[in-house]
């Protein structure tokens, strides 16, 4: 059976499949029974990976996280006898063996034209499809995430920390869903230390005052400074104060791809004034001002790469391709190399 997970709230999406990774026994016999296929990989190797045989249990799994995103838009035209890696794939898989559970696990939400879903949707096709959506409200959800932790939080401790981090700008169609996407990590993140602290009792708003900041850009700010002036220590020392505050590394690579999206929009926009910037692209004048300045230390190509690299810190880390920590160490040399 084949499953298709996509939508932005890729924090329920990686829980389930946790959930079916355990379900395959112990830990070590999960892991021989695992595979996780990378964005872009060729549909041999996926397949590959579905026809293998189970190892000591019965069922193994196949992850492909991005890979039907990575795929493109197919040609519209394609040579006689070649069907092309969608048309291939769409072929195989009501045919993929039963032992095999293969996850599709994509960050964004994919068409209901998509053939794929259609696929899905035919009871030959053998496919499950669960979309993945962000709550609309995140109070509810940071109550009943609290007591999934084993803790409790008033409701108003729960409307003071969903407003303590930064959701997005819904404005910004672009990045709206990736924002939400990072601004859910953070909070189960804060989450962690509450229950942490609170040792049973019902975390409160004075609870939430203090052990949570204010999302406080400098230490970004820091680490956009020494990026631009290519100084790859004070970079490191940026990185690691972010850290320190106690975020976890997806979550600081998150708020680093966010600064760099700022960036490429000062970019896009030079020719507006903070306050219209400001306006523009949803954040503090502040904000707008420092990254006006920061921008103009950079090419647009220059941040282009840097957004490529990142997703490649991203891609690396959820793949199990690098530990978190070696994964933003290298994003650091990546970003501070001479240009």
């Amino acid at each position: 059976m084949w499953y298709l997970f996509h939508g932005p709230n890729t924090l329920a999406r990686d829980e389930e499949i946790a959930r079916m990774k355990a379900k395959l026994g112990k830990p070590e016999i999960a892991s021989l029974n695992t595979t996780v296929i990378e964005r872009g990989a060729p549909l041999r190797d996926l397949i590959a990976a579905c026809d293998a045989m189970p190892f000591l249990t019965d069922k193994r799994l196949v992850i492909a996280p991005g890979w039907l995103t990575g795929l493109g838009v197919p040609k519209a035209k394609a040579k006689p006898g070649d069907a092309g890696p969608l048309q291939a794939l769409l072929a195989y898989l009501p045919a993929m063996p039963e032992t095999t559970r293969l996850v599709f696990a994509e960050d964004v939400t994919l068409d209901d034209a998509h053939p794929i879903v259609k696929l899905a949707a035919d009871k030959a096709g053998g496919g499950v499809v669960r979309r993945y959506e962000l709550p609309p409200d995140p109070v509810p959800w940071i109550i009943e995430r609290a007591k999934a932790k084993g803790g409790d939080i008033s409701h108003q401790a729960a409307q003071l920390l969903s407003i303590k981090i930064n959701r997005g700008n819904p404005n910004d169609r672009d990045h709206f869903e990736s924002d939400s996407r990072a601004y859910l990590l953070k909070l189960d993140n804060e989450l962690d230390k509450l229950v942490s602290y609170a040792l049973g009792r019902r975390i409160e708003s004075a609870d939430v005052e203090l052990l949570v900041q204010d999302e406080d850009v400098a230490d970004i700010f820091k680490f956009v400074d020494a990026m631009g002036a290519r100084d790859a220590e004070a970079a490191y020392r940026a990185m690691r104060g972010l850290l320190a505050r106690g975020e976890s590394p997806l979550v600081v690579l998150a708020h680093i791809a966010r600064q760099t999206r700022l960036l490429i929009q000062a970019k896009e926009n030079a020719h507006l004034s903070p306050e219209q910037l400001a306006r523009a692209i949803g954040v503090h004048p502040f904000v707008a001002k420092k990254v006006s300045q920061q921008a103009g230390r950079f090419s647009l190509s220059e941040l282009e790469q840097a957004h490529a690299a990142l997703l490649e810190a991203d891609l690396a880390i959820k793949t199990g391709r690098m530990d978190d920590a070696t994964a933003l160490d290298v994003l650091v040399a990546a970003l501070c190399a001479e240009a």
